[in-house]
């Protein structure tokens, strides 16, 4: 019976550059996959003033991968010796490459898990930058500023869609037979909806989905994917998106 069912094939929405370590993953399992993806980064060049309010900080936060890799470009960050802290492990890692000392993430890598932590329990009166893109979440800023810290960001990067033929993706990925869709953020998961006609909607709504937050679950839902098709992986990082593909294609396979 299981020779005549269509391959487990996934689709790998991670921006570009960011998927490397994922799409290897996949290949050591021999997971058949296409990585499409569906926004870009841009660097946005920091002015003198931003460098001179990174260094004047008392802390510093980095959202993700690309805020630290397009600010490393502009400036030394070994230069900043203030606490560092970043969102997700996989920031940490980078951010560690680049200023060669110890940074602290939270294991909830989302904004709730970083306002958690113990260095963000008294912050009154500090002086506290975000290094982030272009829109996103503004939970960090919000609870750091209730908490009566000086908040402010520095921009380094931007996202921008690429310009796509949604009904060309579509009919390839009909007909690679895709059964499993890697989407890790709304921005990405909303992209599809709107790249893709309508008609094919139903086909999306179809697929088993792995996503990484209860936010990205809601707004899954409210594009019509029922529950049943989402799992929600551990984290953001290769590892646990990869082990919820594994997850997926056993059952796939039962």
């Amino acid at each position: 019976m299981s020779g005549q069912m269509p391959p487990f094939s996934v689709l790998i929405t991670r921006p570009a550059g960011r998927a490397d370590s994922l799409l290897a993953g996949l290949d050591q399992q021999e997971i058949p996959y296409i990585y499409q993806p569906l926004i870009t980064t841009q660097q946005v060049s920091i002015k003198s003033k931003d460098q001179q309010q990174l260094r004047d900080a008392d802390l510093v936060i980095f959202v993700s991968v690309s805020a630290v890799t397009c600010l490393e470009n502009q400036m030394d960050l070994s230069t900043l010796t203030q606490p560092l802290l970043a969102v997700g492990l996989t920031t940490a890692s980078a951010l560690e490459r680049a200023c060669h000392r110890a940074v602290t993430a939270p294991t909830d890598q989302r904004s709730e898990g970083l306002l958690a932590l113990p260095e963000l329990a008294d912050v009154a009166g500090k002086k506290i930058v975000i290094v982030r893109g272009n829109a996103g979440r503004e939970l960090i800023k919000t609870g750091l500023l209730a908490r009566e810290a000086k908040v402010s960001y520095v921009q380094s990067y931007r996202r921008v869609p690429l310009p796509l033929d949604g009904q060309r993706l579509a009919d390839l990925w009909h007909q690679q037979q895709i059964q499993c869709i890697v989407v890790t953020s709304n921005e990405i998961l909303s992209l599809l909806f709107q790249s893709l006609p309508e008609s094919c909607h139903p086909w999306l709504r179809q697929r088993q989905w792995v996503l990484i937050s209860s936010r990205m679950l809601e707004t899954a839902l409210g594009y019509g994917i029922p529950a049943s098709q989402i799992q929600q992986a551990a984290s953001a990082n290769d590892a646990a998106l990869l082990e919820s593909i594994s997850q997926l294609r056993r059952k796939f396979h039962e």
